[in-house]
């Protein structure tokens, strides 16, 4: 689910904008409320509720643009009508705009169902309704309406790493940082944070005490010494480093390392090789993550951190030996989630963060990087959306070559549940409609 604040006006066009869509039956006025002697008559036209608002809007003489404008929109007709009615009425109320006059009108006209909002931003007191942070507020009031509850992600990856043992601070933000977290500490308390704000919290003493209680196993920490001996005399072992795309197809920000030993025990034993180092250098350590016995190893504890530069002789690279079944369902998935990223969320980021996908660049090509392993973007973008991201790039270049892009915004690129035509009515010019009241109806 997607939710975007559109333009505001002072004459609040964004009624005439979707009384037309009703008129050419593209779209349906589902609700209409609080709009006083006006809710019992019939046919109202837009002029009429125009006129409403605006007179509703005159309490506050210092505010330009009084009009509120929003969209909701779906994957596809995944909500009806109604459902979407609901959701954004609900979501009215969250926003602070629910005692304020306001209309929804549900649009069928593109591929994806969605709704409009337009109401005032001056509520009956005269005051202006707070937008501080409000594209922020905006997709945490629609993530609480549709359950997507960071601060329960926070409590269940809290949880996770509390399962774990670990020998050092850095482990435990490290494994946090994997969930899609960013992470500080402040005071006595670990911080989670995601969308830029806190969603959760660790006692710095439950850390210290997970600390203290460490012991190095033994056992384990030789098993797994024999398991990289044995395979990196078969897979290359170097780390490459991994970077973040750039306009022009230039390298961004470093993201990590990769290895064709480490993605294959990864696969084939749950144990996941992180290197550490930045600037595109030699990595100076690296940690081994045990999923399977939930220890987070320090790699001096396990194997040298020299062997992986050794190249004696041939070493094969490593293809994934998962079924074709297997990797349908892996690439499946990771659709899903690339779609909920760019959909769901106000941002790209905030989607990716979400569901912890990355999208890296190695030797040109763009990877979508997933707990299950890494997805060439080529196998899950259409010829048209490569083509277009290749396009964005070029266009980005000119301002952004030399500065930090960060993980870039698709949504100009993929367009998955943007309305199309309200895209063209806030962003581009517009031949005129034809004079006349035209009739909305309940």
């Amino acid at each position: 689910m997607r939710v975007k604040i559109l333009s505001s006006t002072s004459s609040f066009n964004g009624v005439t904008y979707n009384t037309n869509k009703t008129q050419n039956e593209k779209g349906e006025l589902t609700r209409l409320r609080n709009f006083g002697y006006l809710q019992d008559t019939k046919d109202v036209g837009p002029n009429e509720v125009k006129n409403f608002l605006i007179a509703h809007s005159n309490r506050n003489t210092l505010v330009k643009d009084k009009q509120f404008h929003a969209m909701i929109s779906c994957k596809g007709r995944e909500y009806s009508k109604e459902e979407l009615t609901d959701i954004a009425h609900e979501w009215i109320d969250k926003m602070g705009y629910g005692d304020n006059p306001f209309l929804i009108v549900f649009h069928k006209d593109t591929a994806n169902n969605h709704v409009h909002i337009v109401s005032s931003r001056i509520d009956r007191e005269g005051k202006k309704i707070s937008d501080s942070f409000e594209k922020l507020r905006a997709q945490e009031a629609i993530n609480e309406i549709m359950r997507l509850n960071p601060k329960h992600e926070a409590v269940k990856a809290a949880d996770s790493l509390m399962e774990f043992r670990f020998s050092t601070k850095a482990q435990g933000f490290l494994f946090l940082e994997n969930l899609g977290f960013k992470v500080r500490e402040k005071g006595e308390q670990i911080e989670l944070i995601k969308y830029g704000s806190v969603q959760g919290q660790i006692p710095v003493s439950e850390f210290n005490q997970k600390i203290q209680s460490y012991q190095l196993d033994k056992d384990r920490a030789k098993q797994l010494k024999a398991i990289l001996d044995r395979y990196s005399k078969v897979y290359q072992t170097r780390p490459t480093c991994l970077f973040e795309p750039k306009p022009g197809g230039k390298k961004g920000n470093q993201t990590g390392y990769r290895s064709d030993l480490g993605d294959f025990i990864r696969e084939k034993f749950g144990l996941q090789l992180v290197f550490h180092g930045k600037d595109g250098k030699r990595p100076y350590g690296y940690s081994l993550i045990d999923h399977a016995n939930k220890i987070i190893f320090k790699g001096s504890e396990v194997f040298p951190i020299q062997r992986f530069f050794e190249q004696e002789g041939e070493r094969k690279t490593y293809q994934s030996q998962k079924s074709a079944k297997d990797k349908q369902i892996d690439l499946i998935e990771a659709k899903v989630k690339l779609q909920s990223a760019l959909n769901d969320f106000s941002t790209v980021r905030q989607g990716l963060e979400h569901h912890a996908l990355k999208l890296e660049n190695r030797d040109g090509n763009s990877f979508l990087s997933t707990v299950q392993g890494d997805i060439a973007a080529s196998d899950i973008l259409s010829t048209e959306q490569q083509l277009a991201l290749r396009q964005y790039f070029q266009e980005r270049e000119a301002n952004l070559d030399g500065q930090s892009q960060g993980i870039f915004d698709l949504a100009p690129v993929l367009n998955i549940a943007d309305d199309l035509d309200d895209e063209a009515v806030h962003g581009r010019k517009r031949s005129k409609k034809r004079k006349g009241e035209n009739e909305i109806t309940r």
